[in-house]
């Protein structure tokens, strides 16, 4: 009960106009906090400090009224604050109900609600008979209609499984008391009641997603049939007994080649009749003076007339060869939507399953030797994630599956114990069936950096610097760990960007954990031969003894990394393939860095690229002595 609605009880008490005012606000105050000999039992439902200190507050001028009818109005409120005082001090010095009444007061904002609407429904009835009378009924009105705003707490995640859990291991029943076993009895209630919810959520939650992916998918299907009329397809070639396959280029780039093939023919008779010009000019020694200079000055015009239309015909070329090159980017994505979408209709996880009884399967990502990523939604914690797939092959030995479970199970143990903002997290891992077990990664919306390259071949430097310093924050991290990770494996598409554009580093499939006792010069590597070349140094090439390393192998990638990002390539062996560099030994013959000059580049960049990319394991700094660089630091100018 409010503290207005005792004031105005207190002056209105003498109120000859309506006597029984205070008797029907008793009443209704007896409603409120419970009825008959219940109302101590429902005190704790209410705010009952705040009554507490309006009645008293009220007491002596509520004694003195002449009415009788307000005499037992007062004699309510005393006795009823009596009680509730009386209550107070018991629970106060009872420690199991403060045990209880702290663990559920989540849930008992939910009972507070339940019996609130209750009230307020029967109060704001009185409140509608009353609206044309004192102003004391406007007050009660009002301060119930702010009861009953009270929000029900959601139920979901198990938030009243765990505070039944809590309230049931925390103290036996007998030291609850009624109330404490009341709220046991709600709790109960409540966590059945979600137990029979839950699986309506999630199949309603899984509809939804189901529905979203299919119309994604008919989407990309439709884009890329539009996009193939535009760009090209893959034609299938018949040459005798075989068969294959070759791209057949659209009307879009079949219309740039035309424009290309009509300005070099126009270039080409402009030239033609630039050397007839020359030779058709007079011998000074034959005319006069004045008609040989009249037709010199018409050669010397129509002369530059032909200059001016070659390069206006050399402009309209360097457009055309642009916009076949941004059609050459668009065709290569084109090429690997057209896989993803053949690979994702060839996957037996293109039903929408769910896995392990929480993960719903939604469309393909990518496929990769063994692997198939999922975009996967969590039901449980309500998130996207990656489902990483791994399949044996059935024609496989039982040892090799063995050996590939065990490479597996190791990347996982290296994986599972890394948070870092710049390394994407590992959350899960199970077995689906004999031949296939999942691993559930952090979902990264964005594209990763492969991606971006071949979209954008060329970034800018600040673009290009934010990304290495991030890589170099989890380099960092990886290296102060107490059991120190090389890496092994940096290159593009093992660096991904969530929708914000942060980098994250993964695919710690080939990661090295260094051992407390390997010393200075580095450790052993016993899987040469694996990684990708175009982003090891010099040391992983030694084929006449085991080769020592150490984090400057992630140094010499991380600089691979940042070169490829300015200058659109990598700098050695980029046009060569992993074979060929083995044969040729391009990286052990890569003794010195060559930039370009265009485009230019901070003299900074070019030097730390440099420190990265010295030839010599022993000069070439660690990764924590290179996080030191200025080119990695960020200061406030």
């Amino acid at each position: 009960m409010s503290d207005d609605l005792v004031i105005h009880f207190a002056s209105n008490s003498s109120n000859q106009s309506d006597q029984s005012l205070p008797s029907k606000i008793a009443k209704l105050e007896a409603r409120m906090v419970g009825k008959g000999s219940s109302v101590t039992s429902q005190a704790n439902s209410w705010s009952a400090p705040a009554m507490f200190g309006a009645a008293e507050n009220v007491a002596e001028p509520a004694v003195s009224s002449d009415s009788d009818d307000d005499d037992n109005g007062v004699e309510f409120l005393i006795q009823a604050s009596t009680q509730k005082r009386r209550k107070l001090e018991e629970d106060n010095s009872s420690t199991s109900f403060e045990h209880v009444e702290t663990a559920t007061d989540t849930v008992k904002k939910i009972v507070e609600n339940t019996e609130t609407s209750k009230v307020g429904s029967d109060v704001n009835k009185r409140k509608q008979s009353r609206r044309t009378g004192t102003n004391s009924g406007r007050g009660r009105g009002s301060r119930v209609s702010d009861q009953t705003k009270l929000q029900a707490v959601p139920v979901s995640n198990g938030l009243f499984d765990n505070s039944y859990k809590k309230l049931q291991d925390g103290l036996p029943k007998e030291q609850l008391g009624h109330d404490g076993q009341t709220v046991l009895e709600e709790l109960k209630d409540l966590k059945d009641y979600e137990q029979q919810t839950k699986p309506k959520r999630t199949k309603i939650i899984s509809e939804l997603l189901i529905s979203v992916s299919k119309a994604e998918r008919q989407e990309a299907r439709m884009k890329v049939r539009q996009e193939s009329l535009r760009l090209g397809n893959v034609g299938v070639i018949r040459a005798g007994t075989i068969i294959s396959e070759a791209w057949e280029d659209g009307q879009a780039l079949k219309d740039l080649n035309a424009q290309l093939r009509n300005l070099l023919e126009t270039k080409e008779a402009i030239e033609r009749q630039r050397k007839l010009l020359k030779k058709r000019q007079p011998d000074k020694s034959d005319g006069g003076d004045v008609e040989g200079g009249l037709q010199e000055e018409d050669s010397l015009i129509q002369d530059e007339i032909y200059k001016s239309r070659l390069a206006s015909i050399k402009r309209e070329e360097d457009m055309i060869m642009r916009e076949r090159d941004r059609y050459e980017l668009e065709k290569g994505r084109l090429i690997r939507e057209m896989k993803r979408i053949r690979d994702e209709d060839g996957s037996r996880f293109n039903n929408f399953q769910i896995l392990n009884h929480r993960y719903a399967l939604l469309n393909l990502l990518g496929k990769g030797g063994f692997s198939e990523v999922y975009k996967a939604f969590d039901l449980v914690d309500h998130r996207y994630v990656a489902c990483k797939l791994h399949g044996l092959n059935a024609q496989w030995s039982e040892e090799k599956k063995q050996s590939y479970i065990r490479h597996a199970i190791r990347e996982y143990n290296i994986h599972k114990s890394l948070v870092h903002h710049h390394i994407v997290l590992l959350w899960d891992i199970f077995e689906i069936d004999q031949n296939t077990f999942c691993t559930i990664l952090e979902y990264c919306s964005g594209k990763d950096l492969d991606a971006v390259l071949k979209s954008t071949p060329v970034l800018p430097e600040r673009e290009a610097r934010i990304i290495i310093v991030q890589i170099f924050q989890g380099l960092v991290y990886l290296n102060k760990k107490s059991q120190r990770i090389i890496h092994y494996d940096l290159k593009p598409g093992n660096v991904l960007f969530d929708e914000l554009g942060v980098a994250k580093v993964t695919d710690f499939g080939l990661s090295k954990i260094v051992e407390d006792d390997v010393g200075s010069r580095g450790m052993e590597l016993t899987s040469q031969g694996a990684g990708t070349y175009w982003y090891l140094p010099p040391e992983c090439f030694e084929l006449n003894k085991t080769p020592l390393i150490s984090s400057k192998v992630d140094v010499w990638s991380a600089g691979i990394l940042l070169y490829q990002m300015l200058f659109g390539k990598r700098p050695f062996g980029h046009d060569q393939s992993q074979e060929r560099i083995l044969r040729e030994d391009t990286i052990i013959k890569a003794r010195k860095v060559e930039f370009p000059t265009r485009p230019a580049v901070s003299n900074e960049a070019k030097e730390f690229i440099r420190r990265c990319l010295t030839y010599n394991q022993a000069d070439r700094p660690d990764v924590l002595t290179i996080a030191q660089d200025p080119y990695l630091t960020y200061t406030k100018k």
